[in-house]
């Protein structure tokens, strides 16, 4: 296997508290697949800045608004946040083979991740998710992204 971007060790440790549904691993993991599904086209594959804008839009409501006003033209820029968990997700999600990393640093879900995709649009589960997901569909394009990073660019370039 090619060593790429995010597939270091895994490692497995006891936690003494319950962690909240939106940190468990399984349900990133799902979350990473759904929209590597339902926001790329084909073969281009989904960038891991796409994954986290994405991400975080489904956490919250007032995000995911915020997401679909931008991809729509009504505001100029929103706010991007990182989260490691979505970098965890990720690594798992290549370990389980349910996604790759392409050459050009997307990733793509393989067959086995497509039929995980499959097993949660049939069942009653990611509701909320899924429509949100349906609303967005591939509007979030790179060039989105790239006039993101020029804000980015422009903001912290010192004079």
């Amino acid at each position: 296997m090619d060593n790429y971007l995010l597939t270091d060790e895994i490692v497995f440790q006891s936690k003494p508290d319950a962690v909240p549904y939106n940190y468990r691993i399984s349900y990133k993991i799902a979350q990473v697949c759904m929209i590597i599904f339902k926001s790329s086209k084909g073969r281009a594959g989904c960038s891991l800045i796409k994954l986290h804008i994405i991400s975080n839009a489904l956490n919250k409501k007032e995000y995911m608004i915020d997401l679909l006003d931008y991809v729509n033209n009504r505001i100029d820029y929103i706010v991007v946040r990182f989260d490691p968990v979505v970098n965890r997700a990720i690594k798992y999600a290549i370990a389980d083979e349910l996604v790759i990393q392409q050459k050009k640093g997307t990733f793509k879900l393989t067959e086995k991740g497509e039929k995980l995709v499959d097993m949660v649009e049939k069942e009653n589960v990611l509701v909320r998710e899924r429509s949100s997901l349906n609303k967005l569909g591939t509007k979030l394009t790179n060039a989105k992204i790239n006039q993101l990073r020029s804000l980015w660019m422009c903001k912290n370039v010192e004079n």
